[in-house]
């Protein structure tokens, strides 16, 4: 019995009819298994652009970031070289070192001198030429300003002076808000 129905089966599957219904069910299998996927590319790409979009968004805040934060750093060094500046024009001119305490970029000396000068002038133009450079400077509001303290040391009494040159101006990612400091300290 099993050959018999083999063969019959055999013959019903090799007619046209039932083969053109065996393929006309595949089909309908593929058409239906088409329209329920259609739109699913559209989404995919959806999706991509979306998150390239996110990724570029991302990449252009953290250039923004590192810009600004280089902006700081930047400020930060040119707050060393003043000081520091400040701090060698007053060990070139120990004999006017007390015309140095207390000065201040916002009151500096109305004139100073340009050549052959005494010590006192020659500390009063440093101060004028150092406002101008904390003026010209890219610091957002800069200042500078001047202590010397004069401290004895050993049992001689010997005066040692302690000089500490200061700067300050505006940090520019606060938009101003925020005072930043360097300040730098000497024995000269």
């Amino acid at each position: 019995m099993t050959a018999s129905l083999m063969a019959t089966s055999l013959k019903q599957a090799l007619q046209p009819r039932a083969l053109r219904k065996t393929l006309l069910s595949r089909l309908q299998r593929r058409r239906s298994a088409r329209h329920s996927q259609r739109g699913v590319g559209l989404i995919e790409a959806l999706v991509a652009v979306m998150l390239l979009g996110v990724s570029l968004l991302g990449l252009g805040l953290l250039q923004v970031q590192t810009l600004q934060h280089q902006r700081v750093s930047y400020s930060n060094t040119v707050a060393q070289l003043l000081s520091l500046d400040m701090a060698e024009r007053i060990r070139a001119n120990l004999e006017a070192i007390d015309q140095y305490d207390d000065a201040d970029t916002t009151d500096a000396p109305a004139d100073g001198c340009s050549s052959d000068c005494v010590p006192a002038e020659l500390a009063d133009q440093d101060i004028i030429d150092w406002r101008d450079a904390i003026i010209n400077s890219t610091l957002t509001s800069g200042v500078g300003s001047v202590e010397v303290d004069e401290r004895v040391v050993g049992g001689a009494g010997i005066g040692v002076h302690d000089v500490s040159v200061q700067v300050q101006w505006s940090d520019p990612i606060s938009g101003g808000v925020d005072q930043q400091t360097y300040r730098f300290e000497v024995e000269p």
